[in-house]
């Protein structure tokens, strides 16, 4: 999560009082176990390290890895990873 920490934790604060912070991105696990997305880990990140840089500042209301399916150049449908994390501004 190199560089995203700032990023990460600003993104959640400009968020009004009462507002709903909400991340889907590339998982971290992505390249080891999904598909597609960026493989450099340093542009990835898991949910509870996003949830950790907004518990300060929000309460998470989810922070977990989902699946979306996702079709390959031959159409065959893939399993990509994501981090969702959702919260409440406080």
């Amino acid at each position: 999560m190199v560089g995203h920490g700032p990023g990460a934790a600003a993104g959640c604060r400009s968020r009004p009082l009462g507002g709903t912070p909400l991340l889907v991105g590339h998982d971290a696990a992505n390249p080891a176990h999904g598909y597609g997305g960026p493989q450099d880990p340093r542009a990835l990140y898991t949910a509870a390290q996003v949830a950790d840089l907004w518990r300060p500042h929000a309460d998470i209301l989810r922070a977990d890895t989902v699946t979306r399916t996702v079709a390959d150049a031959d159409g065959i449908s893939r399993t990509a990873l994501e981090a969702l994390v959702h919260a409440v501004r406080r």
